[in-house]
């Protein structure tokens, strides 16, 4: 047994370091509106299939390369769409790699940088303009030709790449949905986008969102002003109609190089405020579930479903899980809202037919079998089970 027992786990440890683990892909587009290359990288959400029946909102992001950001961020959306209680939609994550990456964020050319000296390193700034324009009408609109998106984008930025997206947000709030800015570079060219604020808080916006993060400042190290705490204020006290706005200003134990990753957690957290299910819903009606998303929905402008495998895990802790009642009819409910969701997934159906026949539901067993089958002829269980509820029906008669 002992020997058994070795050989298995030796077998589970080669199998389980046979394979890479991939996080993501790197892609290359070329841009007329930089006349130049530029490298993206993409990381999918564990559910993607190419079937065309679900689809994810895109979360879109600067310095890719930086910090270890591309790891930590699709890492970030993957676990808080996952388990039980998710607290963001399952989505897809692009990060665009720096290239140029003063040219790209400033939106208007100064030699003077941060702490007022003047340096030819920012020579080639005032090109952020003609980024927005290769994000705009290059690399969303490809992102959204090769993978199954919602209609639904969200713009993040750190530092310097963070004023891209205030910068954004200013000159077109209608193209992303929302915005998050990390600690961003609102020191530039003499506080510029405090000044266009006034400007840009008579426009009216529909569902937008936008996360601000900040901390408060060393003065051996940083100027007396922080400029993303006054920003923040006059977000608050001149609101825009139509953004909701969510901030963070940390203390002493983060600052301006560690606060990325709390920031980018808070600000999903913050834009999807409201989409988490609690544990317990699996106990209450399926209904309940559903109304939650109608709700959430609504309140961001864009259709959003539960995970088709977190409503399978509902229905099924709901059927067979005996530490706590079962209940065959809620399970059923859970599986009929699923095939509601995602009509086209031969799994829902196949599911849905399992819990019909848990319940003696013989011809709504075999219909929603058959279902299952044309969707995916191969699926053999229910091909099996249809041929035994056939058998059953025919000794029954």
């Amino acid at each position: 047994m002992k020997k058994l027992l070795f050989l298995l786990f030796t077998l589970t440890t080669l199998s389980a370091f046979s394979d890479d683990i991939v996080i993501g892909k790197k892609y290359k587009i070329e841009s007329k509106a930089l006349n130049e290359s530029r490298e993206y990288w993409v990381s999918l959400p564990s559910s993607y299939r190419k079937n065309g029946y679900k689809k994810y909102p895109v979360l879109y992001f600067t310095d890719a390369e930086m910090n270890s950001f591309f790891h930590a961020f699709s890492g970030i959306a993957k676990q808080m769409s996952s388990d039980a209680s998710p607290q963001i939609p399952e989505m897809i994550v692009v990060g665009v790699v720096s290239q140029n990456r003063v040219r790209d964020s400033a939106p208007t050319k100064s030699l003077v940088q941060w702490g007022g000296t003047v340096t030819n390193a920012l020579k080639t700034t005032g090109g952020a303009d003609n980024f927005l324009t290769f994000l705009q009408t290059e690399l969303v609109p490809k992102i959204e030709q090769d993978y199954q998106t919602a209609d639904y984008r969200i713009l993040a930025g750190y530092s310097f790449t963070g004023l891209t997206v205030i910068h954004s947000l200013y000159q077109t709030p209608e193209f992303f949905n929302a915005y998050i800015a990390i600690d961003p570079s609102l020191w530039w060219d003499n506080q510029l986008m405090l000044k266009r604020y006034t400007e840009f808080s008579k426009k009216e916006l529909n569902k937008r969102q936008l996360f601000v993060s900040t901390s408060d400042r060393v003065p051996s190290l940083y100027p007396k002003e922080n400029y993303v705490a006054e920003f923040i204020h006059k977000l608050e006290v001149s609101p825009i109609k139509g953004l909701t706005v969510h901030s963070k200003t940390f203390g002493m134990d983060q600052n301006h190089h560690t606060m990325q990753i709390m920031s980018f957690y808070l600000g999903l957290k913050n834009i999807f405020s409201g989409y988490m299910v609690d544990d317990a819903i699996r106990f209450r009606p399926a209904v309940e579930l559903q109304t939650h998303f109608n709700k959430i929905s609504e309140q961001l402008g864009v259709d959003l479903k539960p995970r088709e495998s977190l409503v399978n895990f509902f229905g099924y802790n709901r059927l067979y899980d005996h530490q706590f009642p079962t209940d065959s009819k809620a399970a059923i409910d859970f599986f009929k809202l699923n095939t509601d969701y995602y009509p086209d997934s031969y799994n829902a159906w196949d599911s849905l037919g399992e819990a019909y026949l848990f319940d003696k539901q013989y011809k709504l067993a075999s219909s929603a079998y058959e279902k299952s089958r044309e969707l995916n002829p191969e699926n053999s269980n229910a091909k099996e089970k249809i041929e035994e509820i056939t058998k059953h029906l025919n000794l029954a008669e």
